[in-house]
């Protein structure tokens, strides 16, 4: 087995104080830090849990300062849809993302957060701006319904607009599989995918640059999510794709 170094970067993490911290995670940024030293992730793509719990706007404005001397940590903000004016019009939004050069946006449509529809006739704005600008969606499988009805539409009408489903699990291959043969704009992050041998699976039928290193910090351990591409039955090029290169890719490809 080649145990060559890999370069780990997170597409899935988060810090700041929470209504409810299990025993075992942790909150803030400092935490954070020792957990991706101590489990070999260089770098991470991260969201304020101001943001996620409470208020968005405020949340991001907190993210962008407690962040800004530091490079090890890149910014996703939480959006929301813009009509009932708490939240800035899609316009705008691109905007301020690429004053603040914000490359990735995350939506948290559930009754635990903000509840609202993912449908075209609510998100379809913010959908096409994010598309034009090429800045990838992350969007939580708890977000969307089961059989993901809803994501396949997303997809089918904005085929340019780079998707990673996060927070997935093992039981979704058969409503996944066809969505990764349809739309090569949908990626996968890889932690909530503890399919047997699904790494590999995927690998096979649609090709390493599909999958997006995530540790689910602090909710999950970063630990076993490293495990999971370290140990893959993969070549050590398609670990380091998935580690950290094709987040690059995606973040490299934003068109502001």
């Amino acid at each position: 087995m080649n145990m060559q170094k890999l370069s780990f970067f997170d597409c899935n993490a988060y810090f700041g104080p929470r209504k409810l911290c299990m025993p075992g995670s942790f909150s803030t940024k400092e935490e954070l830090f020792a957990n991706m030293d101590l489990y070999g992730i260089d770098r991470a793509l991260v969201t304020h849990a101001f943001a996620r719990e409470l208020d968005p706007v405020e949340g991001n404005a907190r993210l962008m300062d407690e962040i800004k001397n530091d490079e090890t940590l890149s910014p996703m903000w939480v959006a929301l849809p813009h009509h009932t004016g708490e939240f800035a019009k899609p316009d705008m939004l691109i905007r301020m993302m690429k004053k603040q050069n914000v490359r990735a946006v995350t939506l948290l449509a559930s009754p635990a957060y903000y509840f609202f529809s993912l449908q075209e006739w609510n998100c379809g704005e913010l959908y096409s701006a994010l598309e034009d600008a090429r800045i990838p969606l992350f969007l939580g499988y708890p977000q969307l319904d089961p059989n993901l009805d809803g994501l396949y539409t997303i997809l089918k009408n904005h085929p340019k607009l780079p998707l990673v489903l996060t927070n997935a699990n093992y039981r979704i291959a058969r409503n996944l599989y066809p969505l990764l043969s349809r739309f090569d704009n949908l990626y996968v992050e890889t932690f909530g995918f503890k399919a047997q041998d699904g790494i590999e699976d995927i690998c096979q039928k649609f090709g390493a640059e599909r999958l997006i290193f995530g540790s689910g910090m602090p909710d999950s351990s970063g630990g076993g999510a490293v495990a999971m591409i370290t140990y893959a039955d993969i070549s050590f090029e398609e670990k380091q794709m998935i580690a950290s290169g094709n987040l690059e890719k995606l973040l490299g490809g934003v068109k502001f």
